[in-house]
């Protein structure tokens, strides 16, 4: 009995780390909506820009040019994703190592409530060196991505 409450605790301060990912992804979206004009570019850091955009597709805009549908294709994904991921917690047996998989559903979360209410996702990071710039992103996909690289980062170690 001890040990099932202290697993309800855990899993309870987890589901924390999705709540708070939501939470800033949202209101970063929200005050880059409020203080920036759509495609207005504002310099940070030599590396560093604020860029708001709309993505109606996925990463590097694919899919973007489409008439619609695609938002209907990439819901559904992070619909699937997110229910496949729930899953894999629910059934792991190594409960150490299930932190990630809670960024990922928080990052992908942040997006799908963009498709779904504004039919394109807000990005307004942009990393860049010299002339050469990354994709124009957001805290949900920076979630996702540090997310999947621990993964891979614990998946690696347990093979050597």
């Amino acid at each position: 009995m001890k040990n099932e409450n202290f697993y309800n605790i855990k899993k309870n301060k987890y589901i924390c780390i999705i709540v708070i990912i939501v939470l800033i992804d949202l209101y970063s979206k929200h005050w880059i909506t409020k203080n920036f004009y759509l495609y207005e570019q504002k310099k940070i850091f030599s590396i560093l820009n604020i860029f708001y955009v709309h993505n109606y597709g996925v990463a590097f805009s694919l899919l973007s040019n489409q008439n619609g549908w695609q938002k209907w294709l990439l819901s559904s994904i992070s619909i699937i994703t997110i229910l496949s991921i729930i899953y894999i917690i629910v059934t792991s047996s190594q409960k150490n190592n299930i932190i990630p998989y809670y960024f990922i559903i928080g990052g992908a979360i942040g997006n799908l409530f963009d498709r779904i209410l504004h039919q394109y996702v807000i990005d307004f990071i942009d990393f860049h060196i010299h002339n050469y710039h990354f994709a124009t992103f957001n805290i949900a996909d920076l979630s996702i991505f540090f997310g999947i690289l621990i993964i891979i980062k614990n998946t690696l170690i347990r093979k050597i």
